[in-house]
Formats: C-alpha cells, structure tokens, sequence
C-alpha cells in the first residue's frame, strides 16, 4: 500500500480538467480572502497584531499562582496573554494610562508571590516602526523571488503563475491565524518569510522540470510532483514533530515547559506546506499547461511557429 501523497494525488492532477485544477485554489482563496476582507472591517487590519506591534507591557516573574489565580488577580486590567512555562509567568498587558500603568506595577512589585521580577514595554511608535520593517522584509521577499524567477525562466505567464500562487501560500496562513486567534508577532512574521522560501522551491522544481527540458509533459509534472511531494511531506513532518513537542510535550514530561512562540511557528509553517500542495500542484500545474499547450499563433507567411 502507497503512503505517499504523490500515488493520491496524481492521478487525480492527470485526468482533471486545466480550469478545474485551478478553480479549486482560487475557491480555496477566495474563502481565505472573505475571511481577512471580515477582520479588516471588524478591527482594520487584516490580522490581530501582538504586542510587538502595537504597543503594551510585558511582565515575566517566578511565581507559584496558576493561570486561574493570575486571570482574577488582573481581572481590572488589559490583560491579553498568560504564559506559564515550569514556575515563570509571563503576563502581557495592551496599553494603558501612565496611572493605571503605575497601580499595575505597585500591585506586581509589592506582591510577595511574585519573585525576580522583569518588565518589557514597548510604544505604540515603536510597534508601528516594527509594522513597517516587518511588511518591507516581506515585500522584499515577494519580489526578490518574483525577480529570480523571471532571471531564470524569462517567461511572463510562468513568472506571474509563480508570483501569484506564493502570495496565496501567504494569504491563506493569515485567514487561518484569525479564525484560530494567533496574533501577528515577529515569531510568526519569520514563519510567514519560511513560508516564501518553501514556495520558491516547489515553484522552481516545478517550472525548472516543465519549461526546460524536454519529454513528455505528463511525465516532466509526474517527475517534478514526486520530488516536490517528497520535499513537502518531509519538511511538513518536522515541523509537525516541532509543534507537537511545542506544545504538548509538558503533559507528558513535566519538566519540558510549552514555548508556544514555537507552536506558533510550527502551526503556521504547516498550514502554508499544505496551501503550497494545492497552490502549486493544482492551481500551478494547470496554468502551465495550459501555457504550454495553448494553440500557437501564426507566422506572418500563414504558417505556425515552431
């Protein structure tokens, strides 16, 4: 019995329909797009953004309180996370007044169950020039790809096709981040960027096999699909192993704390793998060929161009 997603996968990419193989994808995004489209009207921004962005406190101390015991304990102020990892507690709060800001820090620092106490506070400017660096690195990347792409294959239809089925694999991580309620933070930012990376893999295995060598359409996608399945479910498997040990291995081993920053990541990572097997293999695949079989137009002598 075959295992791999390659032998499932296949021969339904093979016998369906060019403009099917694609309207699945763009289905797929169209979901995805409604869903930043709600959260843009609902909050003005496309994702919930973490404290790194816009601005707020940070506490981590050693303590023995339990998450129940710090949420009534903060109950009177903006407290948006809880993290426990073994006896430390981080507690971020969002912004607030200067007073209410010093009650909040009386309350922590003159409170015996809290020991070597730390506090990080981030501005709202320094999180909006946090916004802009970290949507520059990913535009950037967005279009160093997008240049690499049509240096190597110097065709329009096939970069473009490259391009837009990246920015999907981006897309589609965000929509999945609000309906999970995973905050855009540097950490995810970072997932996002590996995201790209992986992208330009499967992208340049698929049109490296497709555009420039020569045989067989069917088999050169049969041969890149195989390859690039192997590459996908591979590097998906370590990042499940990561997330899983992220995030539960303290049920288990009780001395392994959770680092959801990891989870996070993780999660995100796999969510992009999985719209990179649709995005490339099915929305891809269809493009190309139908670039690569379309009618070919007609010399100025009347015949066809070779």
């Amino acid at each position: 019995m075959k295992l791999d997603l390659y032998h499932y996968l296949y021969p339904f990419v093979q016998k369906t329909d060019n403009k099917k193989l694609i309207a699945i994808p763009l289905a797929i995004l169209a979901a995805a797009l409604l869903i930043i489209a709600f959260m843009i009207i609902q909050t003005g921004s496309p994702v919930a953004l973490g404290m790194d962005f816009v601005g707020g406190t940070q506490f981590s101390a050693t303590t023995t309180l339990t998450e129940n015991q710090l949420q009534e304990m903060f109950s009177g102020y903006p407290l948006n996370d809880i993290r426990i990892s073994g006896n430390r507690a981080v507690l971020q709060f969002s912004m607030m007044g200067s007073d209410e800001l010093q009650t909040l820090e009386n309350l922590i620092y003159n409170n015996p169950a809290f020991r070597d106490i730390e506090q990080l506070q981030i501005s709202p400017i320094y999180g909006q020039e946090l916004q802009r660096s970290a949507l520059i690195a990913v535009v950037l990347s967005l279009i160093g790809m997008a240049f690499v792409v049509f240096i190597i294959f110097r065709q329009i239809v096939p970069s473009l096709s490259l391009v837009f089925k990246t920015i999907a694999n981006i897309i589609i991580p965000l929509a999945v981040m609000n309906i999970l309620g995973i905050e855009l933070t540097l950490g995810t930012i970072a997932a996002l960027l590996m995201i790209i990376a992986f992208s330009v893999d499967s992208d340049i295995l698929l049109a490296n096999k497709v555009l420039k060598r020569s045989g067989n359409l069917d088999d050169k996608i049969s041969a890149a699909m195989r390859t690039g399945m192997f590459m996908t479910t591979t590097t998906a498997a370590a990042f499940f192993v990561m997330f899983v040990v992220s995030t539960f291995a303290h049920y288990i081993i009780p001395g392994i704390p959770p680092i959801p920053i990891m989870s996070q990541i993780s999660l995100i990572v796999l969510i992009g793998l999985v719209a990179d097997i649709w995005n490339t293999w099915f929305f891809n695949v269809g493009v190309l060929r139908m670039y690569l079989t379309r009618p070919k137009g007609r010399s100025k002598k009347g015949g066809r161009r070779a």
